[in-house]
């Protein structure tokens, strides 16, 4: 396990191909990041994000940007939950910026987030649509390591989210969660859960009521909010990831 920063940089482009489906047309990335090359669900590119490190560490820094171009469709998942480890007196960060043009579609799915005792980290998040582009973007978190007993032992844990379309901003969302300076045990926060998803959905094929009896039908705690341009917004509660990651990948299904 390294003492040393990382300062990490990654770069993906898309666009249609001679076959008609989306190939990735320029790619760059430094370690511990890496792409792996997309295989084809339909004329869905599913990719996925790989980190080959322990986990992001005190001082860690991170750049993701994602062009998603005209009429592509992407799935990006990754291999595996990424860990935030004790940051000791600094922060690990990370600023992904995302653009999708015309009819693009992109789906955004990462693991789960477990940040361990004593770690901080801050995250910011730029999305950029064209009018005609479709967005399912998702983060889950956990309360840290849960077999060990370490639950909501973090100094900070902070995602910012923006969304514009057409250059206006149409979505704004901010996940702040200080242990030290509120209870996130109490009823208006986690309660009795360890495990948070937050969907964005942009996308007029899926209704409001569809992901609300999707999150019936796994009997979790959450709710769907409509948003002024269309647009929803899905948070939800679970004691584990696994009903969580079920219930994102069944929401896939339906784009």
């Amino acid at each position: 396990m390294s003492n040393y920063a990382q300062e990490t940089k990654l770069h993906l482009k898309t666009k249609i191909g001679q076959n008609g489906k989306c190939i990735i047309e320029d790619a760059f990335f430094t370690p511990p990041l890496k792409l792996m090359a997309p295989f084809y669900e339909e004329d869905i590119a599913n990719i996925m994000l790989i980190s080959v490190s322990a986990g992001m560490m005190e001082g860690d820094h991170q750049e993701m940007d994602f062009q998603i171009g005209q009429d592509c469709k992407v799935k990006l998942t990754s291999q595996s939950f990424e860990k935030i480890h004790d940051t000791l007196s600094g922060f690990a960060s990370r600023n992904t910026k995302i653009v999708l043009g015309k009819n693009a579609m992109f789906d955004f799915s990462p693991l789960p987030i477990i940040p361990f005792g004593n770690s901080d980290f801050r995250g910011e998040t730029t999305i950029f649509l064209h009018q005609s582009s479709r967005l399912l973007y998702s983060e889950i978190i956990g309360a840290g390591r849960i077999g060990r007993d370490e639950i909501f032992k973090f100094k900070n844990f902070t995602t910012t989210l923006k969304i514009f379309c057409e250059d206006k901003p149409i979505f704004f969302d901010n996940t702040i969660l200080e242990p030290q300076n509120l209870d996130l045990s109490n009823m208006c926060m986690f309660d009795t859960h360890t495990h948070y998803l937050n969907l964005i959905v942009l996308d007029p094929s899926i209704c409001a009521q569809t992901l609300r009896d999707l999150i019936a039908s796994f009997g979790l705690n959450g709710g769907v909010s409509e948003l002024y341009d269309g647009g929803l917004c899905l948070k939800a509660l679970a004691n584990g990831s696994e009903d969580l990651i079920k219930l994102r990948e069944k929401i896939s299904g339906k784009s």
